[in-house]
């Protein structure tokens, strides 16, 4: 009855294990002796002492220059074990590889000099090519990554000056204006905390902060300098939201909202659950737009979660947010992760004076009652492009933020208590 039955993987227990591999969390000893890592080290200590010896096996050394002639060797018929390739010791890989030779920040041409600290997937897919489209606004300066080839490649890419995968390169560079953050969620504080305090604009994309002391520590520190700042709490800026914006700016009564997030199933081990959860690092986009829409200050907080039946799902993403405002404004949010992937994403419902607004996914708006410009388009427009736009105009006015302050810490606050 008291059976473990392990199944052998390639480096031992804990290879595909994401807790292990990702998280550091390590099997006891006396569970199971010889994990993925256990096993490396022992090699390891063998060869250093000597009671493992590869060098009878090692049939000949090559100098990179020839590696083709290395690789050669495995398609003769009697194949080597082991053919080696020998690097010049002299030449030690840097952290920078520079590309282009310096050029000034073109600040009297309105070009402001930008760097990407965190070269992920929504970078390369939204912000490098809003700033390329942008560009004679937005001069890519730098790409920093934490693997070398990522950032060697886009800077190649988009022509940057640099690509480096020390952050410290991008605070001590003098010609950079902006660092847009957009690494993992919990690297946005630390690395927010030093560029402003290296007097660097900051576009961060969203979570601000993972906690409460985190965002302490970020006001604190945005209330000394005079760096501006901007999250990247794209959907205000959208078309959608400022065509609505404009009639609800009119209104005499208080509004009544409806908004559905329909946002997909996450499997349980993904790190985005462990870095926040999807309530601090996606639904704050929501809190934020409601806060745009009404204009004024929370007053009370309700949240109720979904009890799965189930493992596969977690109530920790499928929430029902209801927001009342100071101005009488009531504002519901659903966010879930158990709908359709065939339904549309978002969907937003706005009421007041006896007057309904519409807006479907980004890609229409609808007024009933009131006469709404018609704005459509064949994909979700949420607003990524207009909000670098905005930060442009915001720095070259001498400005600080695209989003109030009080904002920006109300609208995280707000995503702390409905992430619990």
């Amino acid at each position: 009855k008291e059976l473990d039955f392990f199944i052998s993987t390639s480096y031992g227990p804990g290879r595909y294990d994401a807790s292990y591999e990702e998280y550091g969390v390590d099997y006891p000893h006396a569970y199971v002796r010889w994990t993925e890592n256990r096993n490396m080290s022992s090699y390891l200590e063998l060869i250093r002492d000597k009671n493992i010896n590869v060098k009878q096996i090692i049939e000949k050394v090559y100098d990179i220059n020839n590696a083709e002639e290395a690789f050669l060797q495995f398609e003769q018929e009697q194949k080597p074990l082991i053919v080696l390739l020998r690097y010049p010791c002299d030449n030690q890989p840097g952290k920078k590889v520079e590309f282009t030779k310096s050029t000034p920040t073109l600040k009297g041409n309105k070009q402001i000099s930008v760097a990407i600290a965190g070269a992920g997937a929504f970078a390369k897919e939204m912000h490098l090519p809003n700033l390329f489209k942008l560009r004679d606004k937005y001069r890519i300066h730098a790409i920093m990554s934490r693997t070398g080839y990522n950032a060697k490649s886009i800077a190649t890419q988009y022509n940057a000056k640099y690509a480096t995968t020390d952050y410290d390169e991008l605070l001590n560079d003098k010609e950079l204006d902006l660092i847009m953050i957009c690494s993992r969620h919990e690297q946005h504080t630390e690395m927010s905390l030093k560029a402003i305090k290296a007097g660097k604009a900051v576009f961060l994309e969203k979570p601000m902060a993972l906690t409460e002391p985190d965002l302490e520590l970020m006001v604190d520190e945005l209330n000394k300098s005079s760096s501006p700042f901007m999250v990247g709490f794209n959907r205000r800026f959208s078309k959608y939201a400022v065509e609505a914006k404009k009639h609800i700016d009119k209104r005499v009564s208080p509004l009544f909202i409806h908004y559905r997030m329909n946002a997909g199933f996450i499997p349980s081990d993904s790190w985005i659950h462990k870095e926040g959860g999807r309530i601090i690092g996606e639904a704050c986009h929501i809190i934020d737009l409601m806060t745009y829409f009404t204009g004024s200050k929370i007053v009370s907080v309700n949240v109720e979660s979904l009890t799965p039946s189930s493992e596969k799902y977690l109530s920790s993403d499928n929430k029902s947010i209801i927001l009342k405002y100071e101005d009488g404004s009531l504002c519901t949010i659903e966010y879930f992760a158990i709908g359709s992937k065939l339904y549309p994403k978002e969907f937003c419902e706005i009421h007041f004076d006896e007057k309904t607004i519409i807006l479907d996914d980004y890609k229409s708006i609808k007024g009933f009652g009131l006469n709404v410009e018609p704005v459509s388009s064949t994909k979700s427009e949420k607003g990524q492009y207009e909000e670098l736009i905005e930060f442009f105009n915001v720095i070259c006015s001498g400005n600080r933020y695209p989003i109030p302050l009080w904002d920006l810490e109300q609208t995280t606050k707000i995503s702390f208590i409905a992430g619990k």
